[in-house]
């Protein structure tokens, strides 16, 4: 087989690091070492320092103007057109809009990662904006590519209905977690948390943007039920400010929890695994209920507490306690259980190592070249 030509669109990485852009310097940086036959671009915004950009990689940079929303122009006319000289047998754009709504600019083979549809599903999440963007780009964006990734079988089965993909046009990866993530001794985490956040005692763990699909009053609301009954564990939302987060705000203030909510904001990644460490458990409420915090969380052996929307019955196996997204109750008593019942929270902890097992970038790294393989292959 003819060593292939590979652009990988990696845009999320030219701003602080969250979800995507995790994801994308997590799995570009395997795929770089595992496959050495190919040759790969790394396309993006602007020169970056991350280590994704000295492994062997040649650099594309296309600039876009900030001035036009979601870089429009850039993303769906300029770059591919300027793509095109660099003869390229694929294009990955791994952010779910990527630049192939029109054909005939496309001289490549194009594979876009869709994480999931919450745009579409939930569009009370997201501003008027986005839901704008995805609606009308979406469908062009699923028809023009000739393989898309996505996290989870509920979206495969999804987008296949929704813009009439064939199946086995959809491939299925799930994202791994840094080695940082593992066991840890839980009073020296509490220590470092103390001394580097000041969080003293017992704590209830979320991580991960502040916005409106995290769905943080109902998490907010089960954690007033919690404390109604004198129960005194803190609750630490750790992430930037996102989409939504008046909301949170507002319900903090509504239900007198100032003292008792603790925002440490975007919190430094060395510092990670020292929070779910220490933490009780980590409480996950938001309709995207299997993303990558919660592999990490596993990876440290945090009990979870999810709720059953997204790719969690899947993803979690079994290895969390499960919650309709909106049961404000039903995520107190969760939380109840796991503080009063000491051998459910050491079960929860041996059932998500066993579980975090399964997931690695090493695996979600080969699952893409040999899709990459297959693409070049026809």
């Amino acid at each position: 087989m003819k060593k292939l030509k590979i652009g990988i669109i990696t845009d999320e990485t030219d701003q602080q690091l969250v979800g995507f852009g995790n994801y994308t310097v997590n799995l570009v940086k395997h795929i770089l070492l595992l496959d050495r036959k190919n040759e790969y671009y790394l396309i993006h915004r602007k020169p970056e320092n991350h280590k994704i950009y000295k492994m062997g990689a040649k650099e594309i940079i296309i600039p876009y103007n900030p001035r036009f929303p979601f870089s429009t122009i850039r993303n769906f006319i300029t770059m591919p057109w300027r793509l095109r000289k660099y003869n390229l047998d694929i294009v990955h754009h791994m952010t779910i809009t990527g630049p192939f709504l029109f054909r005939p600019l496309m001289n490549f083979k194009a594979v876009e990662t869709i994480h999931e549809l919450l745009a579409v599903v939930h569009p009370e999440c997201f501003e008027w904006q986005v839901r704008k963007v995805f609606g009308m780009l979406l469908p062009m964006i699923a028809r023009n590519s000739d393989y898309i990734f996505t996290a989870g079988e509920k979206w495969k089965a999804e987008i296949s209905r929704r813009y009439r993909v064939r199946p086995e046009k959809i491939g299925v990866i799930h994202p791994g977690a840094d080695p940082a993530y593992r066991p840890l001794d839980k009073q020296m985490c509490k220590g470092a948390i103390k001394k580097k956040y000041g969080i003293t005692g017992p704590y209830f763990l979320f991580v991960s943007t502040l916005e409106a699909k995290k769905n943080m009053p109902t998490l907010l609301k089960a954690y007033k039920l919690l404390k109604d009954k004198g129960y005194n564990h803190k609750l630490v939302l750790a992430g930037r400010k996102g989409y939504g987060y008046k909301e949170a705000e507002n319900a903090i203030r509504q239900l007198q929890l100032e003292k008792d909510v603790i925002m440490p904001g975007y919190a430094k990644f060395e510092d990670l695994p020292e929070f779910y460490n220490a933490a009780d458990a980590f409480v996950f409420p938001a309709y995207d209920s299997f993303n990558m915090t919660i592999i990490d969380a596993m990876k440290c052996g945090c009990p979870i507490i999810a709720s059953n929307g997204g790719g969690a019955l899947e993803g979690l196996g079994g290895a969390a306690i499960l919650v309709d997204v909106m049961d404000a109750k039903g995520y107190a008593d969760a939380m109840q259980r796991v503080i009063d019942d000491k051998k459910l929270a050491a079960s929860l902890k041996k059932k998500s190592l066993r579980k975090a097992k399964d997931f690695s970038w090493k695996k979600a790294a080969e699952q893409t070249i040999k899709a990459y393989e297959m693409l070049g292959s026809r």
